[in-house]
């Protein structure tokens, strides 16, 4: 039942439309693992409903959602019982040749050659220069009945494994992607530039991990010396480049340049520079009686250089709530802070307590309290992804490619050939068949065939 169910057309077509649907969604809604964090609580906070709908049934984050692996796990059954089923054991019962009646209604080409007899080499000599003929043209005796007069002859045998081995790649890659979404583990974190961090699974600003993943723990640490992004004249990002230490667990320390085009792989984990950046502010505030505090705020870049960095935060353990503007050059538009200020708007319980400009390093008196800029740093995403079945789709493609070249450029061929004397006259019956390129296949049949018309 289970058999029939897989291997049911309707079930193979289903199956590879839902998984082209889930594709679609995948890539129509924005999905966790692409988005920063601000993102989904804006949207959260704006459409509750919607997003209540498409968390539940988990369209933000398709590709590792249960009902995603199911499908995947569906398809990798379906392709096991059609491998094995109606490939694997068709060709391992066919792996001899089988003798046919040479007539036009069994090969597609076909031909007749009457011949004079000739008894100087007799039919022994006839057959060695039969065989010599398609010799010549790469093909070799899989069956020889001198007996009979009867013989076979094929090129590119092999090519008939070509199907096997390309399922059996697409196989081990839809297989090795259903080990890897469920092992895999994803992790996204906003640093600062000269922050730390310490790799521990309580500490990911966005964790996604596989239904069957553990916690997810670096082995190392990782230490932002740097970022730096580049741009287009049009204001468009063109790179962004991260200077990166990474201190394993034996306390060693290891430089690498992270960009978008060249990320880094370390112990298995590679490590992705992401698209999201801006500029962190630090914020010192001093109140009566306290020690100094300083934080640090966020603030995403925008899209053209004439607009300024914006955000919007409260003040942690105050009732302080911090609305900035800032602007890396205060005098011409510019993505660099070169002479940087901030439009700052401070309110408190309802209560504005400070609007107005402050420059780097300045204070805004809010009341007895005072904040001063104090601070100016980068901070830029980064992504850490590790997977445990990328050897094995590599393999999977590998295989895939060979079995296209198979089917492709070493079809198999099959040319059967009667002889059948008949008095003074000996006559050929010769039929052949090709899995591709039909047209090009008749045309060789041909071929030989002037060929041993010529000879004999």
């Amino acid at each position: 039942m289970i058999k029939k169910f897989l291997l049911s057309p309707k079930t193979v077509i289903s199956l590879i439309c839902a998984v082209g649907l889930s594709c679609i969604v995948g890539s129509t809604i924005p999905q966790l693992t692409e988005k920063p964090p601000k993102f989904f609580e804006a949207w959260k906070a704006n459409s509750p409903k919607i997003y209540y709908v498409i968390d539940i049934f988990q369209l933000n984050q398709v590709y590792t959602s249960i009902w995603f692996l199911v499908l995947l796990a569906l398809i990798t059954l379906s392709l096991i019982f059609s491998l094995y089923h109606q490939q694997l054991k068709v060709l391992i019962k066919s792996r001899g040749p089988v003798k046919r009646d040479i007539t036009k209604s069994s090969f597609k080409d076909y031909i007749t050659i009457e011949l004079a007899h000739s008894s100087e080499s007799g039919f022994e000599g006839l057959s060695d220069r039969i065989q010599r003929i398609f010799k010549d043209r790469g093909y070799r005796p899989y069956m020889a009945s001198e007996e009979s007069g009867y013989f076979i002859f094929g090129k590119n045998r092999i090519g008939k494994w070509g199907g096997v081995i390309f399922h059996v790649g697409l196989l081990v890659v839809i297989a090795a992607a259903l080990y890897s979404l469920a092992f895999q583990k994803r992790g996204f974190i906003q640093m600062i530039q000269t922050d730390t961090f310490q790799g521990k699974d309580k500490d990911w600003t966005v964790k996604r991990l596989g239904v069957l993943a553990g916690n997810f723990n670096l082995d190392f640490q990782v230490h932002l010396n740097s970022f730096i992004p580049a741009y287009w004249d049009n204001d468009l990002i063109k790179d962004m480049e991260s200077s990166l230490t990474i201190i394993d667990d034996k306390g060693e320390n290891k430089e690498f340049s992270l960009s978008l085009r060249n990320p880094v792989n370390f112990n298995g984990t590679k490590i992705y520079q992401s698209t999201h950046y801006g500029y962190s502010l630090g914020f010192i505030l001093e109140r009566e009686g306290q020690n100094p505090v300083i934080t640090n705020f966020l603030l995403d870049a925008p899209g053209k250089k004439d607009k300024p960095f914006i955000g919007k935060n409260d003040f942690p353990t105050t009732d302080y709530i911090l609305d900035m503007k800032f602007y890396p050059n205060m005098i011409e538009p510019s993505f660099y802070a070169t002479l940087p200020g901030v439009d700052l708007t401070v309110m408190e319980n309802g209560e504005k307590r400070f609007k107005g400009r402050v420059l780097f390093t300045q204070r805004a008196w809010l009341g007895k309290d005072s904040l001063t800029f104090a601070q100016i740093h980068y901070w830029t995403g980064v992504t850490f992804v590790k997977n445990y079945g990328m050897p094995l789709v590599y393999t999977g493609f590998a295989l895939s490619t060979l079995g296209v070249f198979l089917i492709f450029m070493l079809f198999c061929k099959e040319i059967h050939l009667k002889v059948v004397e008949d008095g003074d006259h000996i006559r050929l019956y010769m039929g052949g068949q090709a899995r591709k390129f039909k047209a090009l296949f008749s045309e060789e049949f041909k071929e030989i065939a002037k060929r041993i018309e010529k000879v004999l």
